[in-house]
């Protein structure tokens, strides 16, 4: 065993983890979607807040095994650094949409109880929620694509360009579904 192999090692168990913490987080949402009281939205809130922390564990240790092999073994090549800029929006994604979200969930959720509220329910069923959480996937997958295939510049951009537009796509069903229910007249 060499220090390759351990950094490969724990790189490895760091991706484990993320996809963990972003498997539960994507479930949480899914049960988020389908509460019927305040109680049991704030005992599925508690995942996403929790599962943030080991998340942030994983990806620092994903993260510094990655830029020890980087430095050691790989370089600055085409698929690394597409790599770490696709960091960049799945960040602002996790940040600026779904921390917004969530944190107007919580704020709607302190002030509830007993059965949901029109409101809390429509920020429960917020399309940005789906689409933050499979975009956010799409990228990350699209990421294990790059590390496995190793491709030059032009294809590490087509193949996360490709992940973030399925990703999108993805969540295009969730948010026609709304769209669908707002024109829908009321009974």
């Amino acid at each position: 065993m060499n220090d390759y192999s351990l950094a490969l090692f724990l790189h490895v168990v760091g991706a484990l983890g993320f996809f963990g913490a972003l498997g539960l987080e994507w479930t949480s949402l899914r049960h988020l979607r389908r509460a019927t009281t305040v109680e049991q939205v704030r005992e599925w809130m508690r995942v996403p807040a929790e599962m943030g922390r080991v998340g942030m564990s994983a990806m620092v240790m994903l993260l510094a095994a990655g830029f020890y092999m980087m430095v050691t073994v790989w370089g600055g090549v085409a698929w690394i650094i597409v790599t770490l800029g696709s960091l960049v929006p799945m960040s602002v994604l996790a940040m600026a949409v779904g921390g917004r979200r969530m944190a107007a969930i919580e704020r709607a959720v302190t002030a509830e109880h007993g059965a949901i509220s029109p409101t809390l329910r429509q920020l429960l069923h917020h399309p940005l929620l789906w689409i933050d959480i499979q975009t956010r996937v799409a990228i990350a997958l699209g990421i294990v694509f790059l590390m496995s295939v190793k491709p030059d510049l032009s294809g590490s951009l087509l193949a996360i360009g490709v992940a973030t537009l399925l990703g999108l796509a993805s969540a295009l069903p969730i948010f026609l579904s709304r769209e669908r229910t707002r024109e829908e007249p009321a009974k």
